[in-house]
């Protein structure tokens, strides 16, 4: 068939516009060589396609958790007695006081509050004595609490008490069910392909699961961020999709939030072992 000038320039301008198009949809080469390992990789292969379905890629994650034993065992301490050590790991971050009253607290808090304050003492993070007579608690900071403590302490505790709580749940699952299969990622950073920064997204923990991903987001103060908790469950929840916020106070009735899923750290292993029989009662 001998092609007219006319059709001849249409073909090239239709093969332009769609080569055009291709490069438009192509993620920036740092984007893809940041990507690369976890788009090929076969375990985070399916995890991958997801976010990007939704527009983002994965540019870093970590498949285990690692973290010092002392440091763990830590984060354990603090989120069990989070009620108690809150009003002072507050004071101790940001006040400019060097002491904690005691008057009126209950046997238990004291022993809970010194055992803590004796802990960060053996961390060279503060020295401290007990007033019996004053009923209050003198320290001294001796670290400069910033940077990776500072975290540590406003809440990235929180994430290895829920990670520990959402591991044991799922063992708990997996062995009722006869070998019910899940991976769990931790710290996962997304980017979309035409942003400039360092990431557009930081996720706590995704749980894959065999006909979707449980994505969690702890929070452990008295902000929820709704806005954001509802954003991301619009781009992330659909069918056996979930986004869960798992917060620190178990006064919150989760029922007022649905179809939205709020988890308190109280009941996080019975409300996740629920939500699992639900979306996978056969398996």
């Amino acid at each position: 068939m001998i092609l007219t000038k006319q059709q001849l320039l249409d073909y090239l301008s239709d093969i332009i516009d769609r080569e055009k198009a291709a490069l438009d949809n192509t993620p920036n080469f740092e984007i893809s060589e940041a990507a690369e390992k976890f788009r090929n990789s076969r375990s985070t292969k399916k995890l991958c396609s997801f976010f990007e379905e939704k527009g983002y890629y994965v540019i870093s994650l970590t498949e285990k958790q690692s973290i010092p034993r002392d440091r763990s065992q830590l984060a354990s301490l603090l989120t069990k007695n989070r009620k108690i050590l809150f009003p002072f790991i507050e004071v101790l971050i940001h006040g400019k006081e060097e002491s904690f009253p005691v008057e009126n607290e209950s046997q238990e808090t004291l022993t809970c509050l010194l055992n803590t304050c004796k802990n960060f003492s053996n961390r060279k993070w503060i020295d401290y004595e007990y007033d019996k007579k004053g009923k209050i608690i003198k320290f001294t900071r001796l670290a400069d609490l910033k940077g990776e403590v500072k975290y540590f302490l406003r809440g990235i505790f929180g994430e290895y008490g829920t990670a520990k709580l959402i591991e044991q749940a799922l063992q708990k699952f997996a062995k009722e069910k006869n070998g019910f299969k899940y991976k769990i990622f931790h710290d996962i950073k997304l980017k979309k392909p035409d942003s400039d920064k360092q990431n557009d997204m930081q996720l706590d923990l995704v749980v894959q699961l065999p006909e979707g991903f449980y994505i969690f987001e702890t929070k452990m103060g008295e902000v929820l961020a709704i806005d954001k908790w509802v954003d991301r469950t619009r781009l992330f929840a659909s069918g056996k999709n979930r986004f869960i916020t798992c917060c620190a106070d178990e006064t919150l009735n989760p029922k007022i939030f649905q179809p939205f899923c709020l988890f308190n750290l109280e009941d996080l292993k019975k409300q996740l072992t629920d939500l699992l029989r639900q979306d996978y009662p056969d398996k």
